[in-house]
């Protein structure tokens, strides 16, 4: 497609074809980048499309053919705020005006796009080259939600610009108690318990060649950003599920004092029967499962479990009888499931854990956002740059009865 026929579509253009114009050097000014944001607003509109969808069915969850639909807008929303990233740098470089020959500009402000916030993390300045909020905020945040498990599984998000956040965790309703006409009431005092959440650093470090910057098609800071954005992600994640809690690393929930553990497998599961224990006893906790997070290689085998009989091959997890094409929707009695390969499958002998939580009940706590930027100074004598990438975080659980890891999957 010829960049001047893009420019004026309104409908939507399929990925590939988005891919291969945005590789092209003459890809570049503000009517190429509108036609992009057309196209990111077409795929944002069919994602709300299936939402509003299943909102009118009174439906609280997706189909598994709805949930399909939306995860291929939302992917190719990301993948085209990525490649629109690409283009802003291109148009920029194409515009460029000498520090010295430079009006002043005033600063801009943070608006919103499509839902997302536009977050302050730093403005341009001299050889530091500090990548401003317009250009990386967006896109970046909004890949790492989509990558990161834990994000997706629906934990609350704190922000803080704080070295420590204190959350409040209520411990004990005051006691209420029958009392007789006259008699003195007893006094019944609630309990409360501060908890510290510190964000620790969790940090990239790139070294790119100026030659490479300026050569390269595709634009290789866009690609870094979207594998920066990965590393970030399942690093986090790790973190999040089995960190250690030992500086500078978080505390995830394998290593939460006072979550329920089970740890009644012996042997590969032969049933889910586990899982409806875990479920059962976080609704005794007052706590409602809403994430199961699983290694895909353990999805792998509770997906061949069967129903059981000789004459009935039918997967216990496929919704209705038929052919093994049929899609197993990834529920387990209801439950959304996740998976993550940052989950260890090396505890014990090959063992593995799964965790069924309430993600209301735990919090990720973030120091402001990720902070990005391409540094062109302390290398000088060798032409090249350094892209960093920072983000504080850490995790807390005001709540541990909320969380229930299932250890020894043996497969």
């Amino acid at each position: 497609m010829e960049i001047q026929d893009f420019v004026k579509k309104t409908e939507l253009v399929p990925l590939a074809e988005l891919t291969t114009l945005a590789a092209h050097r003459g890809c570049f000014g503000d009517d190429v980048l509108a036609g992009f944001t057309t196209q990111l607003q077409l795929r944002q509109t069919a994602a709300q499309v299936v939402l509003d969808t299943a909102s009118q069915a009174n439906r609280d969850t997706l189909l598994a053919s709805e949930q399909r639909s939306y995860d291929s807008a939302m992917r190719e929303r990301d993948a085209i705020l990525g490649l629109q990233r690409a283009i802003e740098q291109r148009t920029e470089q194409r515009s460029f005006v000498p520090e010295s020959q430079r009006q002043p500009e005033k600063k801009k402000t943070a608006g919103g796009l499509f839902g997302l916030e536009l977050r302050a993390l730093a403005e341009s300045s001299g050889a530091g080259a500090v990548i401003a909020p317009d250009q990386w905020g967006p896109g970046f945040f909004d890949r790492l939600a989509a990558s990161s498990v834990a994000l997706r599984s629906g934990i609350r998000v704190m922000r803080t610009d704080r070295d420590a956040l204190h959350v409040p965790r209520i411990d004990a309703d005051p006691a209420a108690a029958w009392t007789a006409e006259g008699n003195p009431i007893t006094p019944g005092d609630p309990g409360y318990t501060d908890l510290v959440a510190t964000p620790r650093k969790l940090a990239t470090l790139t070294v790119l060649s100026n030659e490479l910057i300026a050569d390269s098609n595709p634009d290789v800071v866009g690609l870094l950003e979207m594998q920066v954005a990965r590393a970030l992600a399942l690093k986090f994640d790790l973190g999040v599920f089995e960190g250690s809690g030992t500086a500078p690393e978080i505390r995830g929930l394998k290593n939460v004092v006072g979550i329920t553990l089970d740890n009644s497998l012996a042997a590969a599961p032969a049933n889910l029967d586990v899982f409806a224990t875990a479920i059962a006893t976080l609704e005794t906790n007052n706590a409602q499962a809403t994430a199961i997070v699983m290694h895909p290689r353990t999805w792998g085998t509770l997906s061949k479990l069967k129903e059981g009989t000789a004459a009935n091959n039918k997967p216990l997890l496929q919704e209705s009888a038929g052919s093994g094409g049929q899609a197993v929707d990834r529920r387990i009695y209801g439950v959304p499931v996740y998976l993550s390969s940052q989950l260890s499958v090396v505890e014990g002998t090959a063992e593995s854990s799964a965790y069924v939580y309430d993600a209301s009940q735990v919090v990720a706590v973030f120091r402001q956002d990720t902070r990005i930027e391409l540094d062109r100074s302390r290398l000088f004598n060798s032409d090249q740059s350094e892209l960093r990438a920072i983000m504080r975080a850490d995790l807390v659980v005001p709540n541990p009865l909320a969380v229930v890891r299932i250890s020894k999957f043996i497969l």
